[in-house]
C-alpha cells in the first residue's frame, strides 16, 4: 500500500507527465526504485533523493515531502508549488498574473487586490 508521500510522489510526477523511467533516468536510480517509492509504505529515500526528484519535478523537498499546510488544508503540493513560486516574484511579474486572471475569470471578483 502506498504512503502519503508515495501518493504525493506520483501525483507530482504524473502532473507534470513524466513516466517512472524518465524520473529514475533523470535522478540516477532504477524504474523498481521509483515505483517502490510511489507504491511501498515505508520507503526511507535520502535527503540527496528527494532533493533530486523535487528538482525533476519542478518542486521543493517540502513539496514532495508533504510541508504541512494548516492554513489552507484543502492546497495541493501543486497549489503549494505555485503560490511559493508567486511569493518570489518581482512586484510586476505578480500584477501581470492578477491582471491575467481577471481577464481569463471576469466572474470571480478582483481575488485580494
Amino acid at each position: 500500500m502506498a504512503s502519503a508521500f508515495g501518493v504525493r510522489l506520483r501525483r507530482l510526477r504524473e502532473a507534470k507527465k513524466l513516466t517512472l523511467q524518465q524520473v529514475a533516468d533523470a535522478v540516477g536510480c532504477t524504474k523498481a526504485y521509483i515505483w517502490e517509492l510511489e507504491m511501498r509504505d515505508g520507503q526511507r529515500p535520502t535527503a540527496e533523493r528527494i532533493r533530486a526528484i523535487a528538482k525533476v519535478l519542478g518542486v521543493t523537498m517540502e513539496d514532495v515531502m508533504g510541508e504541512p499546510i494548516d492554513q489552507v488544508p484543502q492546497a495541493s503540493p501543486e497549489d503549494v508549488a505555485f503560490f511559493r513560486e508567486y511569493a518570489g516574484m518581482a512586484d510586476e511579474e505578480k500584477d501581470r498574473y492578477r491582471q491575467a486572471l481577471r481577464i481569463m475569470f471576469p466572474d470571480k471578483g478582483q481575488g485580494g487586490d
